[in-house]
């Protein structure tokens, strides 16, 4: 009984890694972006992390597109020992205000961050940060992410979720903008390298981790194999009955080779006469022919 219990165990501790580890497996490449949420007219400090799926091939140039329906005036790449950043800029029709700069009629087209070199076992995802502000009086702002291998490939992170599509095959990273009466404080975003405001932080921790849904995954599947493997166990665990024939059919042997089980005897009454006979150790013979022991019982002999 103990061995199957340790039986049962084993193979709900198996099944339960093998869901984890299928859940894991299925997670793909993504791009991110933290918070999800900002202020219109405020500044954010954005963080883009790009994950990888084309292993032992790494990620060597990652290049972020900012939407051109919705400029921004001042962008600043953070510095990021691994990263190089180079910008591209471009002209807008209106003249826009800026933080530190006053009017601009120059913005950011596109941030190209190169790889200083090969990442080092288990380096994880690349997490580029970005600066700007004022936020533009828009609802949302839709980014493209252009990720290039160390092998040739490339893979372009453009694809915006809609009503119909909500999660695309790949989908560009998208942050929402908010009113200025929705933020607590305005004041918190006086600078293009303060951090976001509350309310995008309350977003940020809102926003489910994208490897979290492939882990729920992979334990809700091995829970299921779990709880198969115990059931087809249970189903062929040994019934009382069975095991009560396979007792009897073990029962040693007797000296004469029979089965050590017997069967209980009948009463027999024609012995009982001579086992008193034999307790009583005398018996007298009379001249009718009967014998009589010592005990006064009698009885008479066959002839």
């Amino acid at each position: 009984m103990r061995h199957r219990a340790r039986c049962w165990v084993v193979a709900l501790v198996a099944a339960a890694v093998a869901g984890t580890t299928l859940g894991a497996g299925a997670a793909t490449a993504d791009v991110t972006v933290t918070p999800g949420q900002a202020v219109q007219g405020g500044a954010a400090k954005l963080t883009f992390r790009v994950t990888e799926d084309r292993a032992p091939a790494y990620t060597t140039k990652i290049e972020l597109s900012m939407p051109e329906s919705a400029p921004v005036a001042e962008t600043y790449p953070m510095s990021d020992p691994q990263w190089a950043p180079r910008m591209t800029m471009r002209k807008v029709d209106q003249t826009l205000g800026g933080i530190h700069h006053g009017q601009v009629t120059e913005v950011v087209a596109s941030i190209v961050w190169t790889r200083a070199g090969a990442p080092a076992a288990g380096g994880g995802p690349a997490e580029l940060v970005v600066s700007l502000g004022p936020m533009p009086q828009t609802d949302q702002m839709t980014f493209a992410v252009t990720q290039t291998y160390s092998d040739g490939h490339v893979t372009n992170w453009n694809q915006p979720p809609s009503a119909e599509v909500p999660r695309p095959d790949f989908p560009a990273p998208v942050l929402t903008l908010a009113p200025p009466a929705a933020a607590t404080d305005p004041t918190d975003a006086a600078a293009p390298g303060a951090a976001a405001p509350p309310d995008g932080s309350a977003a940020a921790e809102e926003e489910a981790d994208p490897d979290s849904g492939s882990l729920t995954t992979g334990l809700i599947v091995g829970l299921v194999l779990g709880l198969t493997v115990a059931a087809w166990l249970y189903l062929r665990r040994p019934r009382p009955g069975n095991a009560a024939a396979d007792r009897t059919d073990a029962a040693p042997a007797g000296p004469d080779g029979a089965s050590g089980a017997t069967e209980p005897a009948s009463p027999d009454t024609s012995a009982a006469p001579a086992a008193s006979e034999t307790s009583s150790g005398t018996a007298s013979e009379t001249s009718s022919g009967e014998r009589t022991a010592s005990g006064g019982r009698a009885w008479r002999l066959r002839e």
